[in-house]
C-alpha cells in the first residue's frame, strides 16, 4: 500500500496536479510511518516477506540461467527493406557464405559503420569490397520474451543495417543467423570484437540485462540449436 500510494503521488506530480500530489504525498508518509512502526513492533512480518522475496529472486535467477542458451525466438520476420538488403548482399557475392558484422550503435552515422567495416575486414583478412550486412540488437526489456523476432532494414549511406529488438542479444543474433541460413541457403558468418573486462561481470550482465559476453553465448546458443557443425553459422572474434 505504501508503494501504491507513492506511485499515485508520482503520477499526480507528472500530471502537474500539485494539490493532488501534496495530498497523496501526505498519505504516502502516513503509510510509510505505519509500515516502519509495524516492522519495529512485529518483525515477524518483515522476516516472512524477506523469505518470500528471496525465494522469488532465487527461482527467477535459476529460470533465467536455465533459459540462457535457448533460441527463444519461435519465428523471425524480415521487413521488405531487410529482405532487399539480404538479396543485394547475396547478389554481390558468389561465395557460399553471408558476411555479417554484429554491431552496437553509438552515433549511427556513415563514418561509424565505415570504420567498423574496415576494422573487421582488416582483423579477419576479408577483402574491402566484401558485401557486408550490419546486425544490431537493441534490448528493450530483458524481462520480456517474445515468440516473434521482427527485423527491419535501415540504410545508412552505403551501408545496409539489420535492426531488431529482443530480450537477449546473443539469442536474437543466433535466431537471425539460422533464419538467414534457411532463407538464403548460404552459411552466415558473424564477426564480433573482443570485449575486455571481468568474465564474471559479463555473465551477470547477460543474466540480468540480456547483454554481456555476446560472442561466446551466441556460439553456445548456435551449438545447441544446430548440432551439425557443417550447417552451423560461423562465429568469429577479432580485434
Amino acid at each position: 500500500m505504501s508503494s501504491a500510494a507513492f506511485a499515485v503521488m508520482l503520477a499526480a506530480y507528472k500530471r502537474r496536479e500539485r494539490l493532488n500530489a501534496l495530498a497523496f504525498g501526505i498519505i504516502t508518509l502516513i503509510f510509510f510511518y505505519t509500515t516502519i512502526a509495524n516492522i519495529i513492533e512485529r518483525p515477524d512480518g518483515i522476516r516472512i516477506a524477506t523469505c518470500f522475496i528471496s525465494l522469488i529472486i532465487f527461482t527467477s535467477l535459476i529460470s533465467r540461467i536455465w533459459r540462457s542458451t535457448e533460441l527463444r525466438a519461435g519465428a523471425v520476420e524480415f521487413d521488405k527493406a531487410a529482405e532487399q538488403f539480404v538479396e543485394e548482399a547475396m547478389a554481390c557475392t558468389e561465395a557460399r557464405t553471408l558476411e555479417i558484422i554484429a554491431h552496437r550503435k553509438v552515433r549511427g552515422d556513415w563514418q561509424e559503420y565505415q570504420l567498423k567495416a574496415r576494422e573487421v575486414c582488416e582483423d579477419n583478412h576479408l577483402p574491402y569490397d566484401t558485401a557486408i550486412l550490419f546486425l544490431e540488437i537493441e534490448v528493450a526489456d530483458a524481462s520480456v520474451f517474445s515468440n516473434k523476432l521482427r527485423v527491419r532494414g535501415v540504410q545508412v549511406g552505403t551501408h545496409r543495417v539489420l535492426r531488431a529488438r529482443s530480450a537477449a542479444v546473443p539469442n536474437a543474433i543466433a535466431a537471425i543467423l539460422l533464419q538467414l541460413r534457411d532463407d538464403t541457403h548460404k552459411l552466415p558468418h558473424v564477426y564480433f570484437g573482443w570485449m575486455e573486462g571481468n568474465p564474471l561481470e559479463f555473465m551477470m550482465r547477460f543474466l540480468l540485462f540480456g547483454e554481456g559476453d555476446i560472442p561466446v553465448t551466441t556460439r553456445e546458443v548456435l551449438r545447441k540449436a544446430e548440432p551439425d557443425h557443417e550447417r552451423r553459422p560461423g562465429v568469429y572474434v577479432g580485434g
